[in-house]
């Protein structure tokens, strides 16, 4: 069941559009906890943090808080990336058997790093990664520059570069849509759209879930996916998700006169890069503790600067178009929330800015989980 008009109109349409194996970190840190002062004044365009005065959101901060020391940082970041191989084995199965065009590119991700502080901690957590069987090698800015010719036009010196050759790019909207048409073709599964999940209850061993146009829809199991609503939803059952919104933005334009070729990451800036035909996509832009989700002028031009000043001939940034802005669901650890929480209902949300990366491997994971019970 989906609330829109059609299925993947939300953060699906809007996101960066990349497989990003590699990229697992956890937002929890160390170094995020110093900076928590100058994200709730401000002081950093690419990442805010508005404080709410709602109990449910101070606990989700305390337990951000509570994994932002080294050791939860390292095993959040772990176990995010083993379910983040599990999804490209789970959709590398899925294309052996399904023929599904998305637009998939195996063109890599380049992390960008400027200065020695980024390049110590990119190290480190390459280091860790690569224990755990990930491709992925710290670059010199020449040796990048060979991989994307585009990284030469940056006015803002380069001192190095995480290179994953693994990652891919894609349009995970039409990967949706087309997955969608897919199971209703050859499975006989029907998707009801236009319609939302207001309540659930538990009633003579069924599911009953209460429509905002008044129906009932009745079933033996329910898998609650509705991203950061789903902790709203299940909240009335005695299930309290820790997931919160985290605002994100993105914008197209035309490509300019050097587009790159690779999935970039600027780690300074917060913001993506991915070539989608003749557009260039510009994802980034992190903000806790709004709820509005309209796009804020000020805020997509400050990632329309952040953009230029990282790639200046990569888009023609005067042809900007109108910008999206939604929610990423977030929880304190940064991993999904994939379980049986009890008889005849199952949740899978909470994914964070991962959410196609981890959609497959998720996928496996919650039909164990159901099948075990």
């Amino acid at each position: 069941m989906e609330r829109n008009h059609d299925v993947a109109l939300g953060a699906s349409l809007g996101n960066g559009k990349q497989l990003s194996y590699s990229h697992t970190n956890a937002l929890g840190s160390p170094k995020m906890i110093p900076k928590i002062p100058g994200l709730l004044l401000g002081l950093d365009d690419s990442f805010r943090l508005s404080l709410r005065p709602e109990l449910r959101f101070v606990e989700w901060l305390l337990r951000f808080m509570g994994n932002s020391t080294g050791p939860a940082y390292r095993r959040n970041t772990l176990q995010t990336l083993a379910l983040a191989n599990e999804s490209r084995r789970a959709i590398d199965r899925l294309l052996e058997r399904h023929l599904i065009e998305f637009d998939r590119r195996k063109v890599g991700k380049l992390v960008l790093l400027r200065g020695r502080k980024e390049v110590q901690a990119a190290r480190a957590s390459m280091e860790l990664k690569q224990k755990a069987g990930l491709r992925q090698n710290l670059l010199s800015a020449g040796e990048a520059a060979e991989i994307e010719p585009a990284l030469v036009q940056s006015s803002d010196p380069l001192t190095a570069a995480l290179y994953a050759p693994d990652d891919e790019t894609g349009d995970c909207n039409l990967f949706a849509s087309e997955l969608s048409a897919l199971i209703c073709r050859e499975y006989g599964v029907g998707v009801l759209t236009g319609r939302e999940a207001v309540s659930l209850e538990r009633k003579a061993g069924d599911t009953r879930v209460r429509l905002d146009t008044g129906e009932i829809l009745s079933a033996d199991q329910v898998v609650i996916a509705s991203g950061y609503c789903a902790s709203q939803l299940l909240a009335p059952l005695g299930h309290k998700l820790p997931i919160t919104p985290m605002k994100g933005y993105s914008f197209t334009a035309p490509i300019g006169n050097a587009p790159p070729q690779v999935s970039i990451t600027d780690s300074k800036r917060r913001i993506v890069f991915t070539r989608a035909g003749d557009r260039l996509l510009v994802a980034g832009i992190a903000e806790i503790g709004r709820l509005n989700a309209s796009v804020d002028p000020a805020r997509l031009e400050s990632m329309k600067r952040s953009a230029r000043q990282s790639l200046p001939e990569a888009a023609d940034y005067s042809k900007v178009d109108a910008g999206w802005a939604g929610f990423r669901p977030m929880t304190p650890n940064s991993q999904p929330i994939i379980r049986q929480l009890e008889p005849g209902i199952a949740v899978n949300a909470g994914h964070g800015m991962l959410g196609w990366t981890l959609a497959m491997g998720s996928a496996d994971r919650l039909s164990q989980a159901v099948a075990q019970h």
